[in-house]
Order: C-alpha cells, then sequence, then structure tokens
C-alpha cells in the first residue's frame, strides 16, 4: 500500500458519531483513563443526571473499564448498547497506470449511558446493569490495603 495515499474515509451509518446530548465523552484509545473518569465524575457533579460514554473498535475495553471504576465511585444505573459501522476508505495511486483501491470494514462501537436516576431506563432492556451494593463502592481514594498498611505501622 506504499503506493496509495488515503483521499477519502467516510462513515455510512454515522447515528452513532452524532452528538446526544452535552453529557457525552467520547473515548479513545489514546486518552488516560483518569481524564475520562475526572470528566465524567465533573459532569455529574455539576448537576447532570446522566453521562454517556462511547467508543469505538480497540477503545471500547477502555470505556468498559471507566464504567466499572465509575460504577465503584457512586451509584449508577448502568445501559450498554452495542453496533456498528462502516467504514469505507478510498484510496488513490501515487503512479500512473494503478487503480483507485475501496477497503470497505466495520468496526464495533459501544455506548455506555450511566445515570444517578432510573430515568429513562428500564430495567428489563437486555443491557441494563443496576447499581452496586454500597459495600463494594469506595468513594474517594479510600484503598482497603493502603489504609491497613497504615493502621498495622501505627
Amino acid at each position: 500500500m506504499e503506493k496509495y495515499r488515503l483521499v477519502k474515509g467516510d462513515v455510512t451509518n454515522d447515528s452513532f458519531l452524532e452528538a446526544t446530548t452535552g453529557c457525552e465523552v467520547r473515548i479513545t484509545q489514546q486518552g488516560k483513563p483518569r481524564n475520562y473518569i475526572s470528566y465524567a465524575m465533573g459532569l455529574l457533579s455539576e448537576g447532570s443526571d446522566t453521562v454517556i460514554l462511547k467508543a469505538m473498535g480497540r477503545a471500547i475495553n477502555k470505556a468498559v473499564t471507566i464504567a466499572e471504576i465509575l460504577k465503584r465511585k457512586m451509584p449508577l444505573h448502568q445501559l450498554n448498547s452495542l453496533s456498528s459501522v462502516e467504514m469505507v476508505d478510498v484510496f488513490e495511486p501515487l503512479e500512473e497506470g494503478l487503480d483507485t483501491v475501496t477497503s470497505r470494514r466495520y468496526v464495533s462501537c459501544m455506548k455506555i449511558t450511566l445515570s444517578l436516576t432510573l430515568g429513562d431506563m428500564k430495567t428489563t432492556d437486555i443491557g441494563y446493569q443496576p447499581p452496586l451494593p454500597i459495600e463494594e463502592m469506595h468513594p474517594g481514594d479510600f484503598h482497603p490495603l493502603r489504609e491497613a498498611a497504615l493502621i498495622a505501622s501505627s
């Protein structure tokens, strides 16, 4: 492919990419999880009831990790939905006599809705998860092992 250059990359089903609300966090593979967690916690503390995490491709596992960390910090209802988008890449030849190449691929997408209240969520939806029990939550920077070490050393 060194004889070609990418001319146009297009997404055919872009309903996933459209912004739904101002309380949306788009997770990328390059971003740091702590920045996404801080931003989502800030949105929830500023009065927002719901935060939507969106990720595509390899960033999906990071979005799931961030959702689990947020759920351990506060009681959040979770609703997951999966979809895919078709990405179409058009490559133009750099040398004479070569044809234009079109590449189609499907990329997985995940949308995780986290909410302080049940709101529009239905508990019968297939992707619904209730909040964690209080004993499984660790708000703030509470670390049981660190606390035990401090108590043992005193």
